[in-house]
């Protein structure tokens, strides 16, 4: 990685961040980032153009990013990955569905291993400040995460026994990845028995979430939302807002609720 000057933009979206960097799997070539408000540009540098060397990124299909030091002391470089989960047209159908794609940059331009992690840091904050604001200004030099809102707390229910028993499974492999890699804290409550949830819900002190997620079917978000309405603040528990990963074999709840609420 080089820290040069950003270049002079030629289209409507100011370049924000601007550098050089390696890939993880590719030390020799170097590739020119940089970041807008609406996309992360990736293009190869090279005197003569060769294949596809120019990539953009649309940050709405960005979830999160970090910086990051491997445990290697004999290596001095910082590593910054962003995660992406783009639209793919689906093989041999004409559906579509989001696959995770991770871009890993290398950072190597300083022998002191924490010049070269001060350098991927200013990438992440930037990145998430986009995400946080979905398009509004990107924070500006100076501003620490520390300075940001807080994230969204989560408590997330999940009903093993949903979806024949794939519910827990899905969110080990793909719900828990992705809440970590968009930097989302969530407490996993996984439901024991009929009724768990109602009776949770109904106790919990609701200001220590800002959000309720049910990964179930119909049955764990009707559970949710009579505890809810079960409580003696119930006006005001029914407000919480509530997300629905659907992991059951009936999932028509969801839709109902947000047709009868307007």
């Amino acid at each position: 990685c080089s820290i040069p000057d950003p270049p002079r933009n030629t289209g409507t979206d100011p370049v924000s961040l601007y550098g050089e960097f390696t890939l993880t799997g590719n030390r020799k070539v170097r590739y020119a980032v940089s970041l807008t408000e609406r996309d992360l540009t990736v293009q190869r540098l090279t005197p003569t153009p060769v294949g596809r060397n120019k990539v953009v990124l649309s940050l709405k299909d960005c979830v999160g990013c970090r910086a990051y030091r491997e445990n290697d002391n004999a290596d001095p470089a910082a590593y910054l990955s962003a995660y992406f989960y783009p639209l793919r047209r689906r093989w041999m159908s004409s559906g579509v569905s989001r696959q995770r794609v991770e871009h890993c940059f290398r950072l190597a331009a300083l022998q002191d291993p924490r010049a070269n992690l001060e350098e991927a840091d200013k990438w992440a904050p930037s990145l998430f400040d986009w995400l946080k604001t979905r398009g509004r200004p990107i924070m500006g030099p100076g501003v620490s995460m520390s300075e940001l809102s807080r994230p969204c707390r989560m408590m997330l229910l999940v009903n093993p026994q949903s979806g024949k028993g794939q519910a827990l499974t899905l969110y080990n492999n793909h719900i828990q990845r992705m809440l970590n890699e968009a930097g989302v804290p969530h407490t996993l409550v996984i439901t024991e028995r009929q009724n768990h949830a109602r009776e949770l819900v109904k106790e919990a002190d609701l200001s220590q979430w800002d959000a309720l997620v049910i990964m179930s079917g119909d049955g764990l978000l009707f559970e949710v939302i009579n505890g809810l309405l079960d409580r003696p603040d119930w006006e005001e528990a029914i407000r919480t807002p509530l997300g629905i990963l659907p992991g059951g074999s009936g999932n028509a709840l969801a839709a109902s609720v947000h047709h009868y609420s307007g």
